[in-house]
């Protein structure tokens, strides 16, 4: 039986893991590659910046050798983000995303497309939308406060990217 799989750039802000559509990856950068400055201009194209670990809500050192920026593109808007690492990119069969639990009734349903695991880690599988700073309810949502609402529900199978 083929089963439909789903690419992800898993990275990392601070201990939390989080996932992009790797659709919408344009390249990853080193600080060096990257420069200084926030705004980003590759292949012709301009990258603003997105604070991602604000907009998350999380406590990141992006000044250690293993910090990226990746380039990323929804296809309407492009931004690059600084993370901590790059943890790598994965290859998801579709039974194996869960979609998020019933506490999730709010926002944050724009914010996170569902979860998933990854080397015995919770990852949360960012809305590529929200992340770019597209929606206009763009606030700011702990990681930390999400991984618990997870954890004290079982999540259905298979529903989610």
């Amino acid at each position: 039986m083929l089963m439909e799989t789903v690419s992800f750039l898993v990275v990392r802000l601070g201990v939390n893991y989080v996932a992009l559509p790797a659709a919408g990856v344009h390249g990853v950068l080193t600080q060096a590659e990257a420069g200084h400055e926030q705004t980003v201009t590759a292949a012709g194209v301009t990258y603003q910046p997105v604070d991602l670990a604000q907009r998350l809500s999380v406590l990141t050192d992006l000044s250690g050798l293993e910090m990226r920026t990746v380039l990323y593109s929804n296809g309407h808007s492009y931004g690059a983000i600084r993370v901590e690492q790059v943890v790598g990119l994965t290859d998801v069969e579709r039974k194996d995303c869960f979609p998020l639990p019933p506490q999730f009734q709010r926002d944050e349903r724009n914010w996170f497309a569902g979860m998933m695991l990854y080397q015995d880690q919770l990852v949360l599988i960012l809305n590529p939308s929200w992340a770019l700073g597209e929606l206009a309810d763009v606030v700011p949502v702990s990681v930390g406060q999400a991984k618990q609402i997870v954890a004290a529900t079982p999540a259905a199978v298979g529903g989610s990217c």
